[in-house]
């Protein structure tokens, strides 16, 4: 396939429709778009090569890894000490499609690792591994394009009073997913490469201190459509903490920032919105024991956050005093009280909303927005299996230019036992709610059932939960769920079975057109080694949001979120699967997947469809494998513009396993 040999994102780079493009050639095993390093051409029947640093790299390991002979046992060289094993391949592949030409080449890849320590492995111990050209059907890698990279880990002073590490990833052309709620996921191609070190000082009868730094890129297009998206983040915290005369203390500061360019691919959009954000928080917190074999905590909290998404920007300051004592004055009774406070409700909805990708309508100049909350719990033992539950909660919202006020009382029972055999577990609790808006009182209530039970070789279990008039972030609005399922298993010698059921739903009681559902079933059946055969069928609809990675579900509260922002959903998605080990040294699989939905968003209409296959086989004689494999992915989304893309890809050729040292 294309991708196999370095087409990576079929996309314009940045510069807009008439930036130039120029299509790799698949003969350039293990190439892999690095963006601006390939410019591109729109006459697909042009196809130029521009070798990048990644296969460079990808080139120089392999031929390493070739020309080191085979050793025995660990090799040491001065103060280093190292093993290293792998597998090196080759064989012959082809690749084909509707919107690339048909190619067929020799290729060479593997995967290896190489371990060691330098001088003693607590003072530097690493592992290194790299893989060149490794996709399902010539491997064990869950890719449908050859992907190169390689994964370092460093340990340094490994339990010193100065340990740190180092990580270390790469991968260039690699399969990712772009997700729907409850469906299967569609899927991207790209490159991405992540960075960290972390460091710290744990010197005695002094305050610790542990720092850590992470950054990372991603870039990836979407099969079928001419969408792509990027994200960049970086992050940076410190981490301190101290005993003290009994007390905990302990602080933290952290730094980051992040930038995405989020695929438009449902709204019939080539061009990908940009999202940027960054942030600053800082806090302190204490804790200590108190009488009645208690304890408390309190926790200060600031945060800044700037960030801009689709034109809407954000830049506030937000506070935050938490507060919580417990005590256990009995074996049998526990009671705790708490609460928290924030100068700035509208900021904590854009920290719970934005992290989903959401929008939140900013407030207006000079409008304020906080919240208070105090809740008290308790529990008492009626019994070795019973547990009464009681607690209070009074709230204050300060939102939108009004002030609202809410209290609530409930109670409960958590219960298990021994019934009929299984084991059976219950909790129930119900609650008064009333809401200053409102003179009415709303009655709330939770329940969760689960019993699980093995009988004449059978095991089952079932579950099932409930709950109505369930408080959310905003006291003005509440949800609703419930959802039941259950398993069942079975063995009769040999032959095994096993089946599961799964189906939810959720909403906010108040906003009509807040709900989502989903289904899903799985069973499989298999006798020995010989065979075992699987299958899946997974139901989903509802309202989510774009971001980067896919759709997510709508996050609570909704009625906050922009109503333009949001995309509905619904499709139905199934698998097959099969894998035989008939003999001890042979191995086949294969399996089938695909989901197909409708999305709605703005009066944006858009069909979707992914389907993909994939099969593999491989025999094992001595320290050699001969493998052979198939796949195909065919996948399209209406309001993207352009046809469906279909890519079929095979191989056929031998590997072998090498201990080097």
């Amino acid at each position: 396939m294309a991708d196999r040999l370095g087409l990576g994102n079929r996309h314009p780079v940045a510069g807009g429709a008439g930036s130039e493009c120029e299509y790799p050639s698949r003969a350039v095993v293990g190439e892999a778009r690095t963006t601006p390093m390939h410019t591109w051409s729109r006459n697909r029947n042009e196809w130029v090569v521009v070798k990048g640093i990644s296969r460079n790299i990808a080139l120089v390991l392999a031929c390493a890894l070739l020309l080191i002979l085979p050793a025995h046992g660990q090799v040491r060289l001065g103060e280093n000490s190292m093993n290293m094993n792998g597998t090196l391949s080759g064989g012959y592949n082809g690749d084909y499609g509707n919107l690339i030409p048909s190619d067929h080449s020799m290729s060479f890849g593997g995967s290896g690792t190489l371990s060691g320590f330098y001088y003693n492995p607590n003072f530097l111990s690493y592992t290194i591994s790299p893989y060149v050209n490794q996709a399902r059907d010539n491997s064990s890698f869950q890719s449908i394009s050859n992907a190169s990279g390689v994964n370092i880990n460093t340990s340094i002073f490994a339990g010193s009073k100065f340990p740190g590490s180092i990580n270390y990833a790469k991968s260039d052309n690699s399969e990712g997913n772009y997700a729907i709620p409850g469906l299967a996921n569609y899927t991207t191609h790209g490159n991405s490469d992540t960075f960290g070190i972390s460091w710290s000082e744990l010197l005695p009868d002094l305050p610790s201190l542990s720092a850590s730094f992470q950054m990372g890129r991603n870039q990836y297009s979407i099969y079928g459509s001419d969408d792509s998206g990027a994200t960049d983040s970086r992050s940076f915290s410190l981490r301190s903490s101290y005993l003290l005369k009994g007390f905990n203390l302990n602080a933290f500061f952290s730094d980051g920032d992040s930038h995405s360019e989020i695929p438009q691919v449902l709204q019939g959009s080539t061009q990908p919105q940009t999202s940027t954000s960054s942030g600053r928080g800082y806090g302190f917190s204490v804790g200590h024991q108190l009488p009645l074999h208690g304890g408390f905590s309190a926790t200060v909290n600031r945060s800044d956050v700037d960030s801009d998404f689709l034109g809407y920007s954000y830049n506030g300051t937000i506070d935050t005093y938490t507060g919580t004592a417990a005590f256990q004055p009995t074996q049998k009774f526990h009671f705790s009280v708490s609460t928290n406070y924030s100068d700035n409700l509208t900021g904590t909805l854009y920290q719970a909303i934005t992290g989903a990708g959401g929008i939140v309508t900013p407030p207006s100049l000079g409008q304020s927005s906080n919240a208070f909350d105090v809740q008290g719990n308790a529990s008492y033992s009626v019994m070795a299996n019973m547990q009464a539950l009681g607690s209070v909660d009074h709230r204050e919202q300060s939102f939108l230019g009004k002030d609202y006020s809410a209290d609530s009382y409930g109670g409960g029972i958590t219960y298990g036992r021994v019934l009929f055999g299984g084991n059976f577990n219950t909790a129930g609790t119900v609650t008064e709610n009333m809401v200053s808006t409102s003179s009415a009182k709303e009655l709330g209530f939770s329940g969760t059932v689960n019993y699980n039970k093995r009988f004449d070789g059978w095991t089952a279990g079932v579950f099932a939960n409930y709950a109505q008039n369930v408080q959310t972030l905003l006291i003005t609005y509440m949800s609703s769920f419930y959802g039941y399922g259950g398993n069942i298993r079975r063995r009769w010698g040999k032959f095994g079975w096993t089946s599961g059921a799964s189906i939810n739903k959720t909403g906010l009681t108040e906003q009509a057109g807040t709900s989502s559902t989903g289904e899903s079933y799985n069973t499989s059946v298999g006798y020995s080694n010989w065979i075992n055969l699987n299958g899946t069928y997974s139901k989903s609809n509802g309202s989510g949001i774009e971001t980067g990675a896919g759709l997510a579900d709508t996050p609570t509260p909704q009625p906050v979120l922009t109503p333009s922002d949001l995309i509905l959903f619904g499709g139905k998605s199934y698998s097959f699967g099969l894998s035989s080990n008939p003999m001890r040294r042979l191995i086949i699989s294969s399996s089938f997947a695909r989901a197909y939905g409708n999305t709605n968003v703005l009066g944006i209409l858009s069909s979707n469809n992914t389907e993909q296959i994939n099969t593999l086989f491989q025999y094992q004689f001595r320290k050699m494998y001969l493998t052979g494999g198939y796949s195909r992915l065919n996948q399209g989304f209406s309001a993207s513009g352009t046809p469906p893309e279909t890519i079929s890809a095979f191989y056929f050729g031998v590997s072998r396993w090498f201990n080097f040292f």
